[in-house]
């Protein structure tokens, strides 16, 4: 089997965080499962090997979104770095020696001028930042999903808070973005809010059954439990019912934020 050179990137990424994560380093390890990908990079730096020939030092370079980039501390690189090159040493990169981190180019919709103008007249705003600027994703009243599923899941709870009476009514709060103690910013698919509670709601597609995924969530699902916050997890699939599924968020909603 060949394996194309993201992938061989990705092995090297897995394998360090991995390794930080078996060497007790949890907080460099999760921040490295939040790489966007990993690239290896020509520097202006060379040298001659003893046939003459020129080799160029690469270095290891982490792509992260924009909220990312301030977690990777000095501290945390010098961390991080010495176990990259030398997994990326291991793996055939002969020539890296450094590590860098940079910022991911946004994706570009046709519209972007238009988007960029609304964008200067709204108030500034944690809610979706990658998906506000990014095509084709769903929004309502003013508020943007990360997918047409959690798009679901959101008019689901819009309609039980619609239906509930003023004294148990809910707040919904779809992509905030959130500071947890594990050292970086995590955005939840959707937060409710009612009874001086909250509950975490998380829509979980295929990829999340990738072993390396549900390790992640597991431990994401952790950071909130220490904070007295429960999530729940909704399979894709079962956001497919309808009135099935409203039922399911009304009695979620009702076991953690009034409980009996």
């Amino acid at each position: 089997m060949v394996i194309d050179a993201d992938e061989e990137a990705d092995l090297v990424l897995a394998q360090t965080a991995i390794l930080l994560d078996r060497q007790g380093d949890r907080e460099a390890a999760q921040l490295l499962a939040d790489v966007t990908y990993l690239d290896f990079e020509n520097t202006d730096d060379s040298y001659r090997t003893s046939s003459s020939t020129h080799v160029y030092v690469m270095a290891a370079v982490l792509y992260v979104d924009d909220h990312l980039v301030s977690a990777f501390t000095g501290e945390v690189r010098e961390r991080i770095a010495p176990v990259l090159i030398d997994v990326a040493l291991r793996n055939g990169y002969t020539a890296t020696d450094r590590m860098y981190i940079k910022e991911v180019l946004p994706t570009i919709a046709k519209d972007w001028r238009s988007g960029l103008r609304e964008r200067a007249q709204e108030r500034p705003t944690n809610q979706a930042r990658r998906e506000r600027t990014a095509p084709n994703h769903p929004v309502e009243d003013g508020l943007a999903f990360g997918s047409r599923q959690e798009h679901q899941a959101y008019l689901a709870l819009k309609q039980i808070q619609a239906t509930t009476p003023p004294d148990r009514t809910i707040a919904i709060a779809p992509l905030p973005g959130v500071r947890l103690q594990a050292g970086h910013t995590w955005t939840p698919d959707i937060i409710v809010l009612g009874n001086g509670r909250a509950v975490v709601f998380e829509v979980d597609g295929p990829h999340h059954r990738d072993r390396r995924r549900y390790a992640d969530d597991r431990n994401r699902d952790l950071q909130w439990q220490r904070c007295g916050i429960q999530v729940v997890r909704l399979p894709v699939e079962d956001l497919q019912q309808g009135e099935q599924l409203t039922n399911r968020l009304k009695e979620e909603v009702s076991r953690h934020l009034w409980p009996r």
